[in-house]
């Protein structure tokens, strides 16, 4: 019954809406729409039972004051204090190579540490304050691969990145810097170069010998440690949980730069080639 009454009280409505206009149908189309759309919105917001509506949540958190600062200081431009330098030596040869980490060096400026092969000789103590505070490598002969390395003391060299990063002194670093002990950087060049990348995204940033030699005996798609290269924060994060399982796979390797192509490249990462960045190999030519 009530079907056939909306039947019959709507029926003059409809005969009248099949005969107006086609401007006249699409704004009552409209108005329509938009009250459906007031009821909504109405019942989406001031519903009490509904104070964490999707809708309404992300709005908020999209705004928020704590999100939007987040970002301010992500985005900020790079600084030095933001490079962790990785630097690799041994008691051997400190003595002779550290002029030319001084010559770069600020102290209480730039971050990092000499990672050396043991605890300094007394010849090399007391350690200056001019030097980079000096760290000692993990021993890798407890490594259950070390039995099958070719060359241990590259791994050691490879594996400063893991020890660097357990010292747990990571705050605000960006980018990871290795380097041999005989390394120059212009410190304000490096800031600048490193600036251009995102270091939330993987990078890993180098450049080949000048030695063509030195490419073809090695890799031209690593980059070389005497010139030193880069690895975004990000980047290292992962290589961390992963490095002694790539040493397992690639025990072969003679050369710690080899290794570390190899692992990031494992991770899908080649090398970012900077062209600012020079390594000769004279030993090699």
């Amino acid at each position: 019954m009530s079907s056939s009454i909306a039947a019959i009280n709507f029926s003059p409505i409809q005969q009248k809406l099949h005969n107006a206009p086609l401007g006249i149908l699409c704004k009552s189309t409209a108005i329509i729409s938009g009250l459906v759309l007031f009821l909504f919105c109405t019942l989406l917001f001031h519903n009490p039972y509904n104070h964490s509506s999707p809708l309404l949540m992300s709005f908020v958190e999209h705004k928020s004051p704590a999100t939007a600062t987040s970002l301010d200081i992500t985005n900020s431009p790079t600084n030095i204090s933001h490079i962790m330098f990785v630097l690799v030596g041994c008691n051997r040869t400190w003595k002779y190579r550290r002029s030319y980490i001084e010559a770069w060096w600020r102290e209480n400026i730039t971050r990092g540490n000499i990672w050396l092969d043991e605890p300094p000789t007394e010849d090399l103590l007391p350690w200056p304050s001019t030097s980079p505070p000096f760290q000692v490598n993990e021993d890798i002969t407890k490594l259950k691969v070390y039995p099958k390395l070719v060359n241990p003391v590259e791994v050691r060299i490879y594996r400063s990145i893991l020890d660097t990063f357990r010292l747990g002194e990571n705050k605000d670093v960006r980018w990871y810097v290795m380097a041999d002990d005989d390394t120059l950087f212009f410190v304000d060049n490096l800031v600048e170069v490193l600036g251009k990348y995102d270091h939330s995204k993987y990078h890993y940033i180098g450049t080949n010998s000048e030695s063509i030699k030195s490419n073809y005996d090695f890799s031209f798609e690593m980059g070389y440690g005497g010139a030193g290269y880069a690895l975004s924060y990000a980047l290292v994060e992962e290589l961390v949980l992963k490095i002694d399982g790539c040493i397992e796979r690639y025990p072969h390797l003679w050369v710690s730069d080899y290794l570390s192509s190899s692992c990031s490249a494992d991770l899908g990462v080649d090398l970012t080639i900077e062209k600012g960045i020079h390594q000769y190999s004279p030993n090699f030519s």
